[in-house]
């Protein structure tokens, strides 16, 4: 199971596997937008991408397992891979919604692997992140450890220039199993784990114009 994958790093590897190399191989798609003026690469086996458009908002949905039109209610949504995972890459021009600030502020003053939480929620900076005249923050975003609502965790990305440009990446395990006897938390984060590497690259091959 993906739970033992994170006790034990030589155990047997999950199926998830990404290309050693940086650059995205044969075995990757491009996206791009040409009036976002943004691209990135993907893994072929993946689904979506799912682009939905509200201006000044291009948010584009990618998995390893069907992605839903945005706005597609819950009880649509049918998945059979269990275990995988969910992409959504959002940005937003010249953004003019403040809601991010207060994560973006808590996170500077963060060391990298420094947890902040409240009574809900628990963000940990992973680490200091720029990406062409973009900069800001990659960090785990979850439950804190008093929270008892269903499970919530997911890997981000936040990062602005100096034109109040937003882009936001999101990475969440989807259709988790969480096995009799394991922490939800644990199972989790070996999801992540398991697509850390996928995740990197696909924020390494963005290029916004």
């Amino acid at each position: 199971s993906v739970a033992t994958t994170q006790a034990q790093p030589s155990a047997e590897p999950t199926a998830v596997t990404a290309p050693t190399e940086a650059e995205p191989s044969s075995e990757w798609k491009q996206y791009s937008n040409n009036a976002f003026g943004l691209s990135f690469a993907y893994p072929a086996s993946w689904f979506g991408p799912d682009e939905y458009i509200s201006e000044p908002t291009l948010r584009v949905a990618i998995g390893s397992d069907v992605v839903y039109p945005y706005g597609t209610g819950l009880e649509e949504q049918v998945y059979t891979l269990k275990n995988s995972y969910a992409m959504v890459i959002q940005y937003t021009k010249n953004n003019q919604n403040d809601f991010f600030q207060e994560t973006y502020q808590k996170l500077s003053g963060l060391q990298e692997g420094q947890s902040l939480s409240d009574a809900r929620s628990m963000i940990t900076l992973v680490r200091r992140l720029n990406l062409g005249r973009f900069e800001g923050f990659e960090y785990i975003s979850t439950l804190s450890e008093t929270a008892q609502t269903e499970a919530v965790y997911s890997r981000e990305v936040i990062l602005v220039d100096d034109q109040s440009n937003l882009l936001t990446i999101m990475g969440s395990p989807n259709n988790v199993e969480v096995p009799s006897g394991q922490q939800w938390r644990d199972v989790y984060r070996g999801v992540d784990q398991a697509n850390v590497e996928i995740f990197h690259q696909i924020v390494d091959s963005l290029v916004i114009e």
